[in-house]
């Protein structure tokens, strides 16, 4: 199935999106608790799998790795990435992540997803390839949209908060693709709004967080920890729209070692 992210006008309007630094949410939430437990990556060889537009490659190179390999289904968000960074350090691979990789096995070191195995209905092959990739004792640190978060939407649902943007499947336990509309905020993203003018149906995909951690297991790693980061203080600073779900988990990390 063709992706999204795929089409040229999309990548486009999440490159603007995302900007330099990467979206508020990754920026000030994720990233930070990801790169924690990534640790010291001195003379690392690293993976990003799904890079987007590449803003996280500056941040990596900075810890001084050996290489930096940045994967992406979309070719256009690979030039995007390009532009963000040039050092002879990073390649760049146009690769489905559902698909077998083109990696060496046991030559990797740190495989870092944000965001992404949430966007394909197919998990076991990509958990599969970062195994199969990495060294012994090499890690699998990504994050997903936490499971619970398709609850939430629910609920406001039930409340009479229905979203024209957001509509979860009704159920924990339900295994589908969500209907998640981007591209038209005019509150949040008033410029992106009024240049691109359109909607965009992104790609997600609800599934329980069973799903993730026994795939993990079958593919053979240890799982050494799963944080649900709560909101900052900054973000709520600087972005108040996120206010309304201070309670509720928007994302899940996960840390496996092989």
């Amino acid at each position: 199935m063709k992706s999204l992210y795929q089409d040229k006008k999309f990548a486009t309007y999440w490159n603007q999106r995302a900007g330099e630094t990467g979206e508020i949410y990754k920026r000030l939430v994720l990233d930070p608790v990801m790169f924690n437990l990534a640790g010291l990556l001195k003379e690392k060889v690293i993976l990003e799998l799904g890079c987007g537009n590449g803003y996280l490659a500056p941040k990596f190179i900075e810890q001084d790795p050996k290489s930096l390999i940045l994967t992406d289904i979309s070719n256009h968000n690979l030039e995007f990435a390009k532009e963000k960074c040039s050092d002879p350090r990073i390649s760049f691979l146009e690769q489905d992540a559902t698909e077998k990789w083109h990696v060496d096995n046991e030559s990797v070191d740190l495989v870092y997803s944000n965001m992404m195995l949430n966007e394909v209905e197919n998990i076991k092959t990509p958990i599969e390839e970062a195994f199969r990739v990495l060294k012994p004792d090499g890690a699998f640190i990504f994050s997903v949209t936490h499971p619970s978060w398709d609850l939430f939407i629910f609920a406001q649902e039930q409340a009479g908060k229905k979203s024209n943007k957001i509509q979860g499947l009704g159920s924990y336990f339900r295994r589908g693709f969500a209907k998640y509309i981007m591209g038209t905020d005019s509150k949040t993203n008033p410029t992106l709004s009024k240049k691109f003018g359109e909607e965009f149906k992104v790609e997600h995909y609800q599934r329980p967080l069973s799903d993730y951690f026994n795939q993990l297991i079958e593919a053979g790693f240890s799982v050494r920890k799963i944080i649900e980061p709560e909101l900052t203080k900054q973000l709520l600073e600087e972005s108040p729209r996120f206010s309304e779900y201070k309670d509720y988990p928007i994302g899940l990390i996960f840390s496996a070692i092989k």
